[in-house]
């Protein structure tokens, strides 16, 4: 068991530290924006180091019979939606200490998951559950030679937090810390005699480690839109401005005139007035990056006001349309795919604050009514239009 606890243990943090390189290439990665799933099926799968506290039986020291040891674990939850799973956990471990030959546990709970930033590349959460544990002590000191005893009760409390970084749109890997609250009811001699103990006893396991997850199916959009935000890679772009191209994709008609109201965003005037905004003039300042779409802190105060206005606020139940821009640097293709790019991130944020995908529209304009001519009219070009539609 060791040794595939081993095992298990180097591939999970062979894939940790290329997602750690990746990350050092790509600028604010865990703050980019991926479809959440709900409806889903979520797999887990956990080792670790594990070690228990208190006391097992009357006079039998916990730490002294369970001391440290490597642990395994199985989740298998259903997402309810996308901050919300609930499933049930099984997990297994192996522990050595001088007072017996050998000792392993065995354990098993129902728990609800509560994932804090279900949209963003780095998630963290928090499970809490309750449920029931075992105890083999094998070759306890001073009883006789084979003697196994099982004891075993409640697990009162169990609670375990965890940091996903989703590697991609099905699969996230996450450092995990958790402990939880024994209470050790019976005993159960090799000879098959269950007893209650003289008195029952609290004991607790700490276990530190890495988990991975697994989403299978569910919905990650409305009805007919992509099953993840993160569009494919972009084509290759020499560097440089491309000449005009005479040949440009249909595209929808120009969106309605549009106030900056954040360094990425643009909103319509109709929406400022019933949602007021509490804005200010921004006409000067930088908007998306050069070729890119990672959202700003100043992003996403101003889609916190306009997502409250949205689900509870004046505009409740009104759709909205989002139009993606960007400077005329590059080709026609290009631009539109990359406007629609920070059209999605925008969405994939409102989505978070409670905006149903169903009532979002996501196009482009790409270039086509782009009017800058230097850096600083260009950073203007890059933004998101927010329409009532």
């Amino acid at each position: 068991m060791r040794h595939i606890s081993a095992i298990l243990t180097g591939a999970v943090l062979a894939t940790v530290c290329s997602s750690a390189y990746a990350q050092e290439r790509t600028e604010s990665y865990l703050a980019q924006h991926v479809r959440a799933p709900s409806d889903a099926l979520e797999l887990k799968v956990g080792t670790g180091y594990t070690q228990g506290f208190g006391t097992i039986a009357p006079g039998r020291s916990l730490d002294n019979v369970a001391g440290a040891g490597i642990g395994v674990s199985v989740d298998v939850d259903y997402r309810l939606s996308r901050p919300w799973s609930l499933g049930v956990e099984g997990q297994y471990q192996e522990f050595t200490n001088e007072q017996n030959s050998s000792a392993r546990g065995l354990a098993a709970n129902l728990g609800v998951t509560y994932h804090f930033e279900p949209v963003l590349r780095g998630d963290p959460w928090l499970r809490l559950g309750t449920g029931y544990r075992l105890l083999w002590e094998n070759d306890p000191t001073g009883a006789p030679a084979g003697l196994t005893v099982l004891r075993h009760g409640f697990e009162l409390l169990t609670a375990k937090v965890g940091y996903d970084v989703r590697v991609s749109e099905d699969v996230a890997l996450a450092p995990v810390i958790g402990a939880d609250l024994n209470l050790f009811v019976w005993e159960d001699p090799s000879n098959g005699s269950n007893q209650a103990l003289a008195t029952a006893e609290v004991g607790t396991f700490v276990y530190a480690g890495l988990q991975g997850r697994f989403d299978l199916g569910g919905d990650r959009g409305g009805a007919g839109e992509p099953v993840a935000t993160m569009l494919p890679p972009l084509p290759p772009e020499p560097t440089g401005v491309t000449a005009p191209q005479a040949e440009s994709p249909i595209a929808p008609p120009p969106a309605e005139p549009a106030t900056p109201v954040s360094p990425s965003l643009a909103v319509s005037e109709d929406v400022v007035r019933a949602c007021k905004l509490s804005i200010d003039s921004i006409d000067k300042a930088p908007k998306f990056a050069f070729d890119q779409a990672a959202l700003l802190p100043a992003d996403l105060d101003v889609l916190k006001q306009i997502g409250e206005c949205f689900t509870t606020g004046p505009m409740k139940g009104v759709d909205l349309r989002l139009v993606g821009r960007a400077d005329p640097r590059g080709s026609v293709a290009y631009n539109q795919t990359l406007g629609k790019k920070r059209a999605d991130q925008v969405a994939a944020f409102l989505e978070q604050l409670g905006v149903e995908a169903s009532r979002i529209e996501e196009t482009s304009r790409g270039k086509l009514d782009a009017l800058g001519r230097d850096e600083a009219t260009w950073a203007i070009d890059r933004r998101v239009d927010i329409l009532q539609r």
